[in-house]
Order: structure tokens, then sequence, then C-alpha cells
């Protein structure tokens, strides 16, 4: 059994076991009959809280919660007193390291800095744990699991109303089964309150304060991407070139790395570390705050590894560029392990350094972190689509005791936070991590707003990251009947039937998918999705907050709605009716996504962002009402049978940094086009010829390209262009340029039954300006591309 499995097994049994047996042990002859605890009766308080003398801040707030929420509960009011001063008399919950815990066999010194224990020694309830933050989520364990409080959002809690509260004895004891629980990011900065209460112990850049009990945070200088940081080229490189990539025979800095064989970098950047750790030391104890144990030692964010010939040598023995970074790696690991056994050092293997190397092994002192940058969001780990991934942790796995995996929940592609099938994924991938050495999860969850069910995605990531053997369906039902009420049903309804699409109309979705590839957002999901969340809204129309979370829920659809408006009524018309039956008013989808959105901007952002939220709403749904909801097929291309063609107009591509923009153009056929406006200087880079290409994402390898040559430019004004037949595959692209800044998700076109058909790849392009053939010299310089069409070839 692998170390991981073993120990979330430990997690599952002390809490379902070994509590029965504690509590056994606890109860004195002849009082097992009424072990039970009073802590209210009518509405009035009868338990005292009994904090430890010594109390840490994490364990002083773990007594002002417990207090807070039992008053809020019952209706009375919960004296707090150290334990110097307990009451002789009634009911007392002792909260931390008590000498009573102690006399009870509860040595919290013996206890992790995450474990927590709930122990009846009636008429008592002590509830302790180990230090930073043990106390503080036995308490926050036992609000939730025995009074029933629940924390869903920072801003939405559930709080039960119980004037007379008597408890059955329970002795219970856990903790966390990954080490390290990161969501970038939660909600804002409230000093990790949130975050604590759903034990999360880091949130990103944002401070978990040492009342929540601190992070378990990264060493400066940061948590990644730091090689640059320890050794910036500009203070370093023309003194030390040595000390950086050799690239094609030229000592570089700018986007490369560092030459990690090199022996002087080597003793530099170990100074560099020691002295982070010395110096992060004194800031937290200044702060009494935890001090960090992971520093990061890991690669800059692009390419450029050294060519040098001792760095290469590592690489071709160790079939992998991740070979030089280990040795680099493993070498500071042994230089700090006698003086600083506790600290860890965390590496990336991404991109480059993604493969494991074939002899090497991970130093104990190390964490590999691994990247999923291509899995398929809509697929578990353990899904044949994403063996690349789980080959790629498993190989890992079996040379390093300790991995972190970086994973993503969102998409990035504008418009981003449409209705995403991946809550289902969370359970599996979990475990799946948790059985094969990974200590912790880091998630990118941002788009507090746009993000597809973000509520509940975030909180069922917190509880399976606590411990994700806990039954998912059931972790579902609780969230969406505290959270939507009576509307719950058909919020699972609506989950039921996105899971049922994504799983029937295949979709590879990864971090960069447009919404052109969730093919599962066709006009009859739509349709069914948008007729569940009107009987959701009806269930709830009288209760105002319950109808805004609704409404919140739905915002994804509604937006997929907008955007793929034109394609869903290519769907309507294809079927044989009439434009104007249309079953989807696109008017009142956009005056309710805009007003939740409005509303949702007022609740959960700081009054500063409000405005330029609300103008992103504006800025995205006004475009989307004046596009024309039907686009007739070139005349080329018209008269074909259904399904021969699929097209792709200029608002559905996906621009990388905004950089080319939609605009309005009358030459064009849709009236809008993706305008690349150049300088003097782009042209230098931009003019003819013009590459664009196929890509394979899953492969990461090109698919196929050309050239468009100033030969092939037949005159003025938009012109088709075709690069040529191919067979297209789940995960392909089209690209333009050679910055590929513009990009069209052409597997949308894929069919499962037929995975060999080929397609004509065409696209409508305009050149203008003087840099260009056929360019008047009063026009600015600019590509512009309007339209990409697929053509079946021998339908």
């Amino acid at each position: 059994m692998r170390p991981h499995q073993t120990r979330a097994t430990h997690y599952r049994v002390l809490v379902t076991l070994t509590g029965f047996l504690l509590l056994t042990a606890a109860l004195p002859a002849g009082a097992a009959a009424d072990a039970s605890l009073l802590l209210a009766r009518q509405g009035k308080a009868m338990a005292t809280i009994v904090l430890a003398d010594d109390a840490s801040a994490p364990e002083r707030t773990a007594a002002l919660e417990l207090a807070h929420y039992l008053g809020k509960v019952t209706g009375g009011t919960f004296r707090i007193v150290r334990e110097a001063a307990a009451p002789k008399q009634g009911t007392c919950l002792y909260v931390g390291p008590t000498r009573f815990a102690r006399r009870n066999g509860l040595d919290a010194a013996k206890l992790g800095p995450e474990e927590w224990v709930h122990h009846t020694a009636a008429p008592h309830l002590i509830l302790t744990g180990g230090r930073p933050r043990g106390t503080l989520y036995s308490v926050y364990r036992f609000l939730e699991d025995r009074i029933g409080v629940h924390w869903w959002t920072p801003f939405d809690e559930s709080v039960p109303r119980k004037p007379d509260l008597k408890l059955a004895a329970r002795n219970r004891r856990g903790q966390p089964v990954f080490r390290y629980r990161d969501i970038y990011m939660l909600y804002g900065n409230d000093g990790g309150r949130f975050a604590a209460r759903n034990r999360l112990n880091r949130e990103g850049d944002a401070r978990i304060d040492a009342r929540y009990g601190g992070c378990m945070d990264y060493g400066p200088p940061y948590h990644v991407h730091t090689f640059y940081m320890y050794l910036p080229p500009e203070q370093y490189l023309a003194e030390h070139p040595d000390w950086f990539s050799l690239i094609d025979g030229k000592r570089v800095g700018g986007q490369a790395q560092l030459c990690l064989t090199n022996q002087e970098m080597r003793a530099v950047f170990l100074q560099k570390l020691k002295r982070y750790i010395e110096e992060s030391r004194a800031a937290a104890k200044k702060a009494g705050e935890p001090a960090p144990l992971v520093f990061s030692v890991s690669q800059n964010d692009w390419g450029g590894q050294c060519q040098c010939e001792p760095c290469q040598a590592i690489t071709k023995a160790e079939g992998s560029e991740a070979g030089p970074l280990l040795d680099f790696v493993n070498y500071l690991a042994d230089a700090i392990r006698d003086e600083y056994p506790e600290v860890s050092l965390d590496t990336l293997a991404y991109m480059y350094t993604q493969q494991a190397p074939k002899t090497m092994r991970v130093r104990d002192n190390v964490i590999i972190r691994l990247c999923d940058t291509t899995s398929n969001f809509t697929r578990t780990i353990t899904d044949p689509e994403n063996r690349a991934f789980r080959e790629h942790l498993r190989s890992w796995a079996r040379i390093a005791k300790n991995l972190r995996v970086w994973d993503y929940a969102v998409t990035y592609a504008t418009p981003y936070g449409l209705p995403l099938a991946s809550l289902h994924t969370y359970p599996v991938d979990y475990r799946f991590y948790a059985e094969n050495n990974v200590e912790g999860v880091f998630t990118e969850h941002e788009y507090p707003i746009l993000a597809d069910m973000r509520d509940l995605k975030v909180w069922m990531m917190m509880k399976l990251l606590e411990d994700p053997y806990r039954d998912y369906n059931a972790l579902l039902r609780q969230f969406t009947d505290g959270y939507y009420g009576p509307a719950a049903p058909q919020i699972r309804e609506y989950l039921r039937q996105l899971q049922t699409a994504a799983a029937t109309k295949i979709s590879y979705l990864s971090m960069g998918a447009s919404p052109q590839s969730h093919h599962y957002l066709d006009l009859r999901f739509v349709r069914a999705a948008q007729r569940i969340f009107d009987r959701a809204e009806a269930a709830v129309a009288a209760k105002p907050t319950l109808l805004r979370r609704v409404r919140f829920a739905r915002l994804p659809l509604d937006r997929a709605t907008l955007v793929l408006y034109s394609k869903l009524a290519q769907e309507w018309v294809a079927g044989g009716n009439p434009p104007e039956a249309m079953p989807l008013d696109r008017d009142a989808v956009a005056r309710r996504c805009k007003a939740t959105w409005y509303a949702e901007a007022e609740r959960r952002l700081p009054e500063a962002e409000r405005a330029k939220e609300r103008a992103a709403a504006d800025k995205e749904i006004t475009p989307l009402l004046a596009r024309k909801v039907l686009v007739p097929l070139p005349e080329r291309f018209r008269g074909l049978p259904a399904g021969t063609v699929v097209d792709f107009l200029a608002d559905t591509t996906r621009n990388w940094n905004d950089i080319a923009k939609v605009v309005p153009d009358p030459e064009a056929e849709s009236g809008v086009t993706n305008r690349l406006e150049l300088s003097a200087e782009d042209m230098e880079k931009y003019a003819l010829p013009m590459p664009w290409g196929l890509y394979d994402q899953l492969g990461a390898k090109d698919a196929g390209s050309s050239n468009i040559t100033a030969d092939m430019v037949p005159g003025p004004g938009y012109h088709w262009y075709r690069l040529g037949s191919f067979i297209l595959k789940p995960s392909y692209y089209l690209y333009f340029f050679w910055s590929w800044i513009i990009q069209v998700d052409v597997d949308s076109a894929c069919d499962p039954q037929h995975p060999d058909q080929q397609w004509e790849v065409w696209a409508r392009i305009k050149f203008e300006g003087p840099g260009f053939p056929h360019g008047r010299s009063d026009q600015q310089n600019a590509i512009c591309v309007e339209r990409v069409i697929l053509k079946r070839v021998n339908p």
C-alpha cells in the first residue's frame, strides 16, 4: 500500500472507529446511560468555555468562534474563562491544550499541527488539537458536524436555531489528508477566516492571519518561478554570464533560465536560499505566525533551458530536461538538510521538465510540483483521455516521496466561465492524488463572479481536499439543500444533465478552451437547462436570498446562451424551424444576465472594483446583442448537405491578450472581424509570408501548416485562402501568424463516429495598408481575419 493511501485510510479509521474506542474508555462505569452534554436550555447557556491558560492566537480565535456561534444557535451568552478560573460545577467546553485535556490522556504536543480531537469526559467536552491549527479545526469541525453550522461562502452561512441544545457524547479525531491545501483565489481578503473555517491552509497570495492559524506558506522570494528572483540577469549577467543559459552559443538573460550545472552559481544560490530561510523565520516570529517550511526553487515561466555541454549531458543521460533541474535541487536539498531538517524545497515538473528522469531519485526534502496544463476538465484523471498527465504523475511518484499538483479549475480563453462539467471529477482526482504520493494541491480558480458554479465548486474542493474519501453525493446534497433550499432538486438535476451532455457529446476542454470547444452546449441541452432554471427560480420566487443564489448559479448558462446564440439559432433553423420561432429569448436572457452580473459585483467586490466590473459586463453583452443572429453561408459553400460545413465567425475566436480586436467591418460578411493593427516595428515580424496552421494540444505538436505569400493575395479586400485538407482530432486548433494570437477551436467539427473524416480548412482574410500587396498608402497596416470555414471532404 502506498504511503499516502495509508495516511488517507488512517484518517477515516480515526474518525469512524477510534472515536468509538475512546468513547467507551472515557466513560466511567454507570455513566454511559447519560453521557450527553447539556449546552443550552430555553435559550440560556448551560456551559462555560474554558480556554487554556497559555492559549495561542488561533486557540483564542477558536474560543471566540465557539462562543459566537453557540450564542447564535441557542440565543444564550457563553462565557469564556481561562482554565485557572474554570467553574467547579456545570458543563465545561475545554478549548486548546488545557491541563484537563492532559489529565484525560490528550497531550496536544503529541498531536500533528492540524490534528484535531473531540473527547467527552462527562459532563465536559474537550476540543483540542496540535499547533498551530489543530484546536481551531477542532472547533470548526464541532460547529459544522455536531451543531449544523455551515459556511458556504464568506457572505453566506447557515446557522440553525436550537434554544435547547443537548448532544450525545461522541469522540472523534482526525486531520486533513493533504498537508497543503491552497485555492487561488477565494473571494478577496478576509484575513483567512473563510479559508480556516473550511480548513484551507493557504489561499494563494492572500494572507491567513496568525489568529486563523497562519499559512502553510512558501518562504521568500515567492512560491513559483523563482530563478531570476534569486539571480536577476540585470544584476548578474554582465559579470557572471556563465551563470545563465547557453543558447545557440551565447549566454543570455531575458526569457531563458540558469545554467544549473555551474558550480559558482550553485554556491551563490545556496547562500541566498539560506538567507531567505533565516529572514523568513525572523519575520514569522515577529508576526506570531508559523515560519515557512517550503521554499520554491523553480524554473522561469518560459523555455530557454541551458544548452551547455554539462547540462545537456545530464539531459541526455536522463532522457529529460528535468535531469539538470533535479541534480541542482538535490544539491541544494543536501546542503540544507542538517541545518534546516524541517525545510523542504519545491520545484516544478512543468513544460520542458514535465517528464521524470530515468535514473535519478528525488531527495526526501524535495517536493515535485506537477502542473496539469493539458488534461480534459470534463474527464477524471483515471479516464483514458487524461492518460498523459496520469502517467507523468505516476512516473514521478515512483522516484519522489512528496508531490504536489498545480491544478486548474477554469478555462482562460474569453469569454470564460461557461458551464463546465467538472464537479464530478474532484473526488476521483483527489483520491488518485492521495494514493500516489501527492501531499498538497494548489488550484487556480479565478473569476469570483464569472467562474462556473463557483460557490459550489470552491466549497466542494475544500471539503475534498480535507478528506477526498467523503461521500461526494452526500456533500452535493448538503450544499445544495443548505444553499438553494427548495430549488436544490432542480440544481442537482441541472448538474446531472450537464454531466450527461458532456459525456455524450465529447468536448476537449483544457485550460485554453474557447466557447466553441464546449460541444455539449448545443440547442437541446441549453433549452433543457433553461427550463430547469425556470423551475428552480419558481421554487424560490418568494425568497429573495435564495432567488439571488439561483440566479448566480444560472449566470454561466445565461452567458453561454448569449455567446453561442448564433450557433444555437443555426441549429434551430437547420432543424427546419422558422428563425422567428427561436425558443430562446435573447433579450430576456441578456437582461437577466446583466442584472445578475451587476448585483454580484456589488455584493462580492470592493467598491473600487465595481464600476470596472459593470463596464466589463456591458462590454461583453452589448456586442452580443448587436450581432446578427443568422449569417448566411458564403456563396461557394451553399447548397451542400447538412453537416458538411462548419462556420466560425470572428467573435468565436480566441484572441490572446485581446491584441487582435473584434470590431465592426462593413466589408465582413458577418459585420465583424478580427483586426490586428500593425506598427512599423510590428511589420518586421508580420510582413508576408504569413504563417498559419493547426496545432495538436494533446500531442503537443504541429498538425499541419502553410504560409500565405505576397503572390497569393489577388487584390484588395477579403479573399478566401485554403490551408489544406486534414483529419481533425480532439484538441486541434487553428492558429494565425507567427505569434498565434488568433486561435480557432476547429476540433468542434470532430465526429467520434467518423474519426478519419478529412476537412478542408479555409479562412477569409484581408490585408490592408502600404506594407501589403494592393494596400493603400492612406491605410493603417492591418490583417483582418473575418471567418473560418471547415468543409467536409467527400461527405
